[in-house]
Protein backbone atom coordinates (compact mmCIF):
# COMPACT_ATOMS: atom_id res chain seq x y z
CA UNK A 1 0.00 0.00 0.00
CA UNK A 2 2.85 2.58 0.81
CA UNK A 3 4.30 1.93 -2.79
CA UNK A 4 1.11 2.64 -4.30
CA UNK A 5 0.96 5.78 -2.08
CA UNK A 6 4.43 6.66 -3.08
CA UNK A 7 3.37 6.50 -6.72
CA UNK A 8 0.65 8.43 -6.45
CA UNK A 9 2.47 10.94 -4.84
CA UNK A 10 4.95 10.92 -7.71
CA UNK A 11 2.39 11.09 -9.96
CA UNK A 12 1.01 13.83 -8.77
CA UNK A 13 4.11 15.95 -8.24
CA UNK A 14 4.36 15.16 -11.94
CA UNK A 15 1.55 16.70 -13.22
CA UNK A 16 1.67 19.71 -10.72
CA UNK A 17 5.28 20.37 -12.35
CA UNK A 18 3.79 19.72 -15.53
CA UNK A 19 1.37 22.30 -15.18
CA UNK A 20 3.53 24.66 -13.58
CA UNK A 21 5.71 24.08 -16.46
CA UNK A 22 2.92 25.29 -18.79
CA UNK A 23 2.15 27.99 -16.56
CA UNK A 24 5.54 29.62 -16.45
CA UNK A 25 7.10 28.35 -20.11
CA UNK A 26 4.02 28.67 -22.03
CA UNK A 27 1.87 31.52 -20.43
CA UNK A 28 -1.26 28.98 -20.04
CA UNK A 29 -3.84 29.87 -17.66
CA UNK A 30 -5.13 27.28 -15.33
CA UNK A 31 -8.27 26.98 -17.25
CA UNK A 32 -5.60 26.39 -20.09
CA UNK A 33 -4.67 23.54 -18.27
CA UNK A 34 -7.62 22.20 -17.05
CA UNK A 35 -9.31 22.34 -21.20
CA UNK A 36 -11.95 25.29 -20.05
CA UNK A 37 -12.41 26.95 -23.69
CA UNK A 38 -13.07 30.61 -24.20
CA UNK A 39 -16.33 30.43 -25.24
CA UNK A 40 -17.01 28.58 -22.04
CA UNK A 41 -15.05 31.25 -19.69
CA UNK A 42 -17.22 33.89 -21.80
CA UNK A 43 -20.38 32.35 -20.83
CA UNK A 44 -19.90 32.14 -17.10
CA UNK A 45 -18.83 35.54 -17.73
CA UNK A 46 -22.24 36.46 -18.94
CA UNK A 47 -23.67 34.67 -16.49
CA UNK A 48 -22.34 36.69 -13.88
CA UNK A 49 -23.16 39.93 -15.56
CA UNK A 50 -26.54 38.78 -15.11
CA UNK A 51 -26.14 38.14 -11.58
CA UNK A 52 -24.66 41.55 -10.74
CA UNK A 53 -27.80 43.18 -13.32
CA UNK A 54 -30.09 41.53 -11.12
CA UNK A 55 -28.71 42.26 -7.62
CA UNK A 56 -27.33 39.34 -6.74
CA UNK A 57 -24.14 40.16 -5.69
CA UNK A 58 -22.72 37.45 -3.44
CA UNK A 59 -23.39 34.68 -6.82
CA UNK A 60 -21.69 37.06 -8.94
CA UNK A 61 -18.74 37.53 -6.67
CA UNK A 62 -18.62 33.46 -6.85
CA UNK A 63 -18.61 33.22 -10.49
CA UNK A 64 -15.83 36.20 -11.33
CA UNK A 65 -13.47 34.71 -8.46
CA UNK A 66 -13.98 31.33 -10.52
CA UNK A 67 -12.97 33.41 -13.55
CA UNK A 68 -10.03 35.10 -12.73
CA UNK A 69 -9.05 31.59 -10.83
CA UNK A 70 -9.04 29.87 -14.28
CA UNK A 71 -7.77 32.98 -16.34
CA UNK A 72 -6.30 35.45 -14.54
CA UNK A 73 -4.87 37.22 -17.26
CA UNK A 74 -8.47 38.52 -18.38
CA UNK A 75 -8.69 42.33 -17.38
CA UNK A 76 -12.55 42.29 -17.69
CA UNK A 77 -12.65 39.58 -15.18
CA UNK A 78 -10.65 41.55 -12.60
CA UNK A 79 -12.84 44.03 -13.40
CA UNK A 80 -15.47 42.67 -13.01
CA UNK A 81 -14.47 41.49 -9.33
CA UNK A 82 -13.94 44.86 -8.21
CA UNK A 83 -17.22 45.87 -9.51
CA UNK A 84 -18.99 43.13 -6.99
CA UNK A 85 -16.04 44.02 -4.51
CA UNK A 86 -17.16 47.89 -4.69
CA UNK A 87 -20.97 47.68 -4.31
CA UNK A 88 -20.30 44.78 -1.44
CA UNK A 89 -18.55 47.47 0.56
CA UNK A 90 -15.30 45.94 0.21
CA UNK A 91 -12.75 48.21 -0.82
CA UNK A 92 -9.82 47.16 -0.23
CA UNK A 93 -10.72 44.26 -2.34
CA UNK A 94 -12.11 46.47 -5.14
CA UNK A 95 -8.62 48.35 -5.26
CA UNK A 96 -6.25 45.29 -5.47
CA UNK A 97 -9.05 43.81 -8.55
CA UNK A 98 -9.17 47.03 -9.85
CA UNK A 99 -5.54 47.20 -9.58
CA UNK A 100 -4.82 43.60 -11.32
CA UNK A 101 -7.48 45.20 -14.01
CA UNK A 102 -5.63 48.28 -14.58
CA UNK A 103 -1.91 45.96 -14.93
CA UNK A 104 -3.59 43.55 -17.78
CA UNK A 105 -5.62 46.55 -19.85
CA UNK A 106 -3.36 49.81 -18.76
CA UNK A 107 -4.94 51.99 -21.38
CA UNK A 108 -9.24 51.22 -19.64
CA UNK A 109 -9.89 53.79 -17.66
CA UNK A 110 -12.32 51.96 -15.71
CA UNK A 111 -10.38 50.40 -13.16
CA UNK A 112 -8.52 53.35 -12.06
CA UNK A 113 -11.51 55.53 -11.91
CA UNK A 114 -13.39 53.08 -9.81
CA UNK A 115 -10.42 52.59 -7.59
CA UNK A 116 -10.59 56.35 -7.17
CA UNK A 117 -14.05 56.31 -6.14
CA UNK A 118 -13.02 53.08 -3.45
CA UNK A 119 -10.34 54.66 -1.70
CA UNK A 120 -12.40 57.72 -1.87
CA UNK A 121 -14.84 55.40 -0.09
CA UNK A 122 -12.39 54.70 2.38
CA UNK A 123 -11.27 58.12 3.03
CA UNK A 124 -7.51 57.81 0.89
CA UNK A 125 -7.74 61.11 -0.37
CA UNK A 126 -4.21 60.99 -1.27
CA UNK A 127 -4.49 57.00 -3.54
CA UNK A 128 -7.76 58.61 -4.64
CA UNK A 129 -5.94 61.50 -6.38
CA UNK A 130 -3.14 58.99 -7.29
CA UNK A 131 -5.14 56.43 -9.30
CA UNK A 132 -7.01 59.68 -11.10
CA UNK A 133 -3.49 60.57 -12.05
CA UNK A 134 -3.21 57.52 -13.54
CA UNK A 135 -5.90 57.70 -15.70
CA UNK A 136 -4.97 60.84 -16.53
CA UNK A 137 -1.80 59.21 -17.87
CA UNK A 138 -2.99 56.41 -19.79
CA UNK A 139 -6.12 56.82 -20.69
CA UNK A 140 -6.81 57.73 -24.40
CA UNK A 141 -7.78 61.03 -25.33
CA UNK A 142 -9.66 59.87 -28.45
CA UNK A 143 -12.20 57.47 -27.82
CA UNK A 144 -15.51 58.00 -26.77
CA UNK A 145 -14.47 55.64 -23.47
CA UNK A 146 -11.78 57.58 -23.08
CA UNK A 147 -13.34 61.07 -23.11
CA UNK A 148 -16.32 59.38 -20.78
CA UNK A 149 -14.07 58.86 -18.07
CA UNK A 150 -11.94 61.84 -18.23
CA UNK A 151 -15.02 63.89 -17.88
CA UNK A 152 -15.87 61.60 -14.70
CA UNK A 153 -12.24 61.93 -13.47
CA UNK A 154 -12.17 65.46 -13.96
CA UNK A 155 -15.47 66.06 -11.47
CA UNK A 156 -14.22 63.56 -9.19
CA UNK A 157 -11.22 65.56 -8.43
CA UNK A 158 -12.77 68.30 -8.44
CA UNK A 159 -14.78 66.93 -5.80
CA UNK A 160 -11.38 66.21 -3.88
CA UNK A 161 -10.36 69.19 -4.27
CA UNK A 162 -12.40 71.44 -2.69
Amino acid sequence: MSDNKQQLDEAAVKAIDDAAHKMLEQGATLGDIRGITPEQLKAVYNMGLGLYNTGRYDDADKVFRFLVLFDHLEAKYWIALGAVQQVKRNFQGAVMSYGYGSFLDLHNPKPQYYAAECYLAMGDIENAKSALAALDEYCPKDTELGREFRDKAAKLQEKLSA
